[in-house]
């Protein structure tokens, strides 16, 4: 017979001598009493044996309790509350602690952007990061970010939460209408930045359309055709005072 067995043994035996000194203890004392009371009305004589009889079992059950402990003690056989396992201090441990503390106090926070205390301030709907930092997800491209900012109290006790959409600069969070109104309204379009465009805003705004619109009259010219109009030029000044300078000798 294992040590297992034989407390579970010993602990069955104790509970039922207790259960049977308890019930013997109320059964007589409730009969005793309304055999007592032969001479009052049949209602009377059951209340008070009942009421004698609870009285006894309970009073029973408390000193059979103390009567058997040294007993129970002694076989091992007391009844103790299950304990639950706590797991140990290992980093590993620490880092999944940090995670949920980060999507605990996140959710809490989130209290102050919705009074409601809606989907945004239930913990499980938040994903902890090891760096104090969570998520929780809104859409496939869209979610909001819980950031720790340093207090003077308390640590990090106080979150910033930001919209950050796939291609956009993040957007902070004030109350879950601005989120909301966010989410609704369309993405902003991404235009991609072009040589047209900084010419447009530094040259000739004409020029910036003869190239959208392949207009020949209205495209600057080119640095080397400048630089051919500028030799022509120079050229036909040689030429006419060589020319006048003949005639003068003439």
């Amino acid at each position: 017979m294992t040590d297992t067995l034989r407390t579970r043994l010993a602990r069955t035996a104790l509970d039922t001598a207790d259960s049977v000194a308890v019930v013997t203890a109320g059964a007589a004392a409730g009969l005793t009493t309304y055999r007592t009371l032969a001479a009052r009305p049949a209602d009377i004589r059951i209340t008070l044996a009942l009421a004698t009889g609870a009285l006894a079992a309970v009073l029973t059950d408390h000193h059979a309790y103390k009567t058997l402990a040294p007993l129970r003690r002694r076989l091992g056989a007391e009844h103790s509350p299950a304990r639950e396992t706590t797991p140990p201090a290992t980093p590993e441990q620490l880092a999944a602690d940090v995670r949920t503390d980060a999507a605990q106090r996140a959710a809490s926070g989130a209290a102050r952007l919705d009074y409601s205390h809606g989907a945004l301030t239930k913990a499980e709907n938040w994903t902890g990061m090891e760096d104090g930092s969570a998520t929780c997800e809104i859409t496939s491209t869209a979610r909001l970010l819980a950031v720790p900012r340093p207090t003077d109290r308390d640590g990090y006790n106080s979150r910033t939460y930001l919209l950050v959409r796939d291609g956009e600069q993040p957007v902070q969070i004030h109350t879950i209408a601005e989120l909301a109104a966010l989410l609704d309204a369309p993405a902003p379009a991404t235009a991609q930045p072009t040589d047209t465009d900084d010419e447009a805003e530094d040259g000739d705004p004409w020029a910036a359309l003869g190239q959208d619109h392949s207009i020949a009259e209205l495209l600057p010219a080119d640095a080397d055709e400048d630089q051919s109009h500028e030799d022509d030029d120079e050229d036909d000044d040689v030429d006419q005072e060589a020319e006048a300078h003949a005639a003068g000798l003439l």
